[in-house]
């Protein structure tokens, strides 16, 4: 199959020129084929949006034209009227007086019209790429009111194509609609935290300091069960360093009273020593007096 641009142009080549055909006794030569180009250059950006080879029947229903004497054209050929000067009314006097929905899909030109008193629309094939079917009559365009051959087929394909469109378009919707998977979880309960307590704290319970820093390094852990805080108590066995450190250390919390120390003053706070001031300087021992020698003290005798 041809590229989508030549398709394109192909397929609208020969709607304008069924649209044009009545027009060729009214409008001089000239006239008329600027009339052709300026409704092409009208029709083609009208298309080609949603103009799709592999797909021909998708997108029809925007593609569909409905030409009528009592309301004004679709934009695309009020636009050419315009450019032409060339009123409504007499083109479609000139297409056979009677309203019609005019389809141009990548290659076929149809055309549907109403049925009168209740009957049912007939659906007239104009061009197709292919080759016709037998069953399927093309008459002379220029009268498009003597098309009595419907084809129920393409209707109904239309009619299914443009639900599937339908469902695409509100299924879209629903997603973007729809509440956000992404959410956090909402959590009624939570679970109570455990404090969990230092082995140290809990083998020493005379010392009050050691109790304290444990309590409060450990305060943000947190057991998922008090079973397994009593197991990991049970379990707990000292190093051979922490057994080292409190056999050699030894807290005499009695002994609470003020002790002289060197000049200064300690005071014993849970555990800790305090040391008072400065030690005095220690006291220079005095020098002795050497007495200068005199000639009696000398031993030796002075010679004059």
């Amino acid at each position: 199959m041809a590229s989508t641009s030549a398709n394109l142009s192909q397929t609208v080549a020969h709607a304008i020129s069924f649209l044009t055909r009545p027009l060729v006794d009214l409008l001089p030569a000239s006239t008329l084929t600027k009339l052709q180009m300026i409704l092409e250059a009208n029709l083609i950006p009208y298309y080609a949006p949603s103009w799709d080879v592999k797909e021909p029947l998708r997108g029809s229903g925007r593609r569909c034209l409905t030409l009528s004497p009592d309301a004004a054209p679709p934009r695309p050929i009020y636009a050419t009227c315009n450019a032409i000067n060339i009123p409504w009314s007499r083109w479609i006097i000139a297409l056979g007086g009677r309203e019609f929905d005019f389809f141009v899909d990548p290659g076929c030109v149809s055309l549907r019209l109403a049925g009168s008193h209740g009957s049912e629309s007939k659906l007239v094939t104009v061009w197709a790429d292919e080759l016709p079917s037998p069953a399927v009559h093309t008459p002379n365009p220029r009268y498009p009111a003597q098309f009595a051959l419907p084809r129920k087929t393409l209707s109904q394909q239309l009619s299914e194509a443009d639900a599937e469109e339908d469902e695409q378009l509100f299924a879209m919707i629903a997603d973007h609609v729809r509440a956000p998977t992404w959410l956090t979880p909402v959590v009624d309960k939570f679970s109570t935290s455990i404090r969990s307590t230092s082995p140290l704290s809990s083998i020493s319970p005379t010392s009050r300091c050691s109790s304290r820093s444990s309590n409060s390094s450990s305060g943000f852990s947190y057991e998922t069960s008090s079973s397994g805080s009593l197991q990991s108590k049970s379990d707990y066995k000292q190093s051979r360093r922490e057994r080292a450190r409190q056999s050699r250390v030894f807290i005499d919390t009695s002994k609470n009273e003020v002790t002289p120390y060197d000049g200064g003053k300690t005071t014993v706070l849970t555990g800790g020593v305090m040391l008072g001031g400065a030690p005095k300087a220690a006291k220079k021992a005095p020098k002795q007096q050497q007495t200068p020698m005199t000639t009696c003290n000398s031993w030796r005798s002075v010679r004059v």
